[in-house]
């Protein structure tokens, strides 16, 4: 029997008073959407690249300001989460139906252990036999506009 390969992930995670600013940087730095809060190891909340812009304005140069605010104001607090024995599937199911892009996996103890996002179920795919068939949908285009 093979043995199954485990991929690893490594995540960053922010305290609570960080400011805005130093977790956007943080997101451009290594490339990442997320970036869930936590203090002594505890999950607190999530903060994604939206929720930053959402809180930022341009500053005239191509990048951006943000206010005098801490991830703790922008966060998303107690995420919807998932245990280290979560399946894939069911990972995938709550991500599609809650529309969102990342679960933080927590021990027990609400303890951060890690991170899934979407990013992380595709590139599972990548190296599937099946994912090498035709996309298995059929398409129906719908033209929509605004009532006036």
């Amino acid at each position: 029997m093979l043995a199954r390969e485990t991929m690893t992930r490594r995540v960053y995670v922010a305290p609570p008073e960080l400011s805005l600013a130093d977790g956007w940087a943080i997101l451009e730095r290594h490339r990442i959407r997320h970036l869930p809060v936590v203090s002594a190891g505890v999950l607190l909340g999530i903060v994604s690249d939206r929720d930053l812009l959402l809180r930022a304005t341009p500053d005239g140069r191509g990048g951006l300001r943000f206010d005098d605010a801490h991830l703790a104001e922008a966060m998303t607090p107690a995420p919807i989460t998932c245990s280290p024995s979560t399946s894939v599937s069911e990972i995938a199911r709550v991500l599609t139906e809650r529309k969102i892009d990342a679960v933080p996996v927590v021990d027990d103890l609400e303890r951060m252990v890690g991170l899934v996002t979407s990013t992380d179920l595709m590139l599972l795919l990548i190296g599937r036999e099946e994912a090498r068939d035709p996309i298995p949908f059929r398409f129906e285009l719908v033209e929509t506009q605004l009532a006036a």
